[in-house]
């Protein structure tokens, strides 16, 4: 009887040891299977990339998955298969995100109280423009200076620049002095149903007879910002020059990204 009651103490005993033996003997066979990769991201955020495909890690003793936000990488530690999930995972999410273009066709147009037989004609869709001008403003002749079709992304900006023929002005010609002119828009953005500039600058720089044959440049323009709904044409500013003027029209829309 003895012998009994001492051969269950025995096994009781020793109960927690083969427990702990097993447990390290599971923990070894759980992360002998492990690999380790580390993964560069380079369109989106690592943190919020990470915080998507954790449940796709095996959740093991010893799998991890971490973020180094400076580097932009996530690596992970897990079995083959769950590291081969997390990267088609990560293949899908870290993608350029696409942003629609920003389209803006920018007309400057001549204004006159005399005829201007110089001047391209004013074009077919300008046209309702054109008679809202006439109506508001005292010139009745209008021509086009020059107009270009831009494109660009959110956030950018738009500038360009040119020389203008100094007939279409009413200017002579001098020569080595020709009209300058330019203009940028900064920080273009696009709404639910509207475009906006945070400022629009225009400059033009023109020659002026101070006497004696003596010629200095004066600039005149405007700056001012802009907000324009889309496919909606809006006179954006005026600039006067003796008794012409130069307006500027813009036309912006938005196009769906590629």
């Amino acid at each position: 009887m003895k012998r009994l009651i001492t051969l269950a103490v025995l096994i009781l005993l020793a109960l927690p040891l083969l427990a702990q033996e097993a447990a390290k003997g599971d923990d070894f066979n759980e992360n002998k299977g492990f690999r380790n990769k580390v993964f560069e991201v380079r369109n989106r955020n690592a943190d919020d990339i990470a915080r998507t495909i954790k449940l796709l890690g095996s959740g093991f003793k010893g799998a991890a998955i971490s973020v180094n936000s400076e580097l932009h990488t996530i690596t992970v530690r897990d079995f083959p298969e769950n590291i081969a999930s997390i990267e088609e995972a990560i293949k899908r999410l870290d993608r350029a995100e696409a942003t629609p273009n920003i389209a803006l066709n920018i007309a400057v147009l001549i204004a006159s109280k005399s005829a201007l037989p110089d001047a391209r004609p004013v074009p077919d869709e300008l046209a309702p423009v054109v008679k809202q001008l006439q109506a508001t403003l005292r010139y009745t002749s209008y021509g086009l200076m020059t107009s270009t079709m831009h494109r660009t992304k959110p956030g950018l900006g738009v500038e360009n620049s040119g020389v203008a023929e100094p007939t279409l002005l009413g200017m002579t010609p001098r020569e080595g002095k020709p009209v300058f002119y330019s203009y940028k828009l900064f920080e273009i953005s696009a709404g639910e149903k509207t475009i906006n500039v945070e400022r629009f600058s225009f400059d033009m720089r023109v020659p002026i007879d101070i006497g004696n044959g003596n010629m200095q440049y004066q600039n005149v323009g405007f700056n001012t910002p802009v907000s324009i709904r889309q496919n909606e044409k809006v006179v954006i500013g005026t600039t006067t020059m003796g008794d012409k003027a130069l307006i500027v029209v813009v036309t912006a829309s938005v196009e769906p990204a590629p």
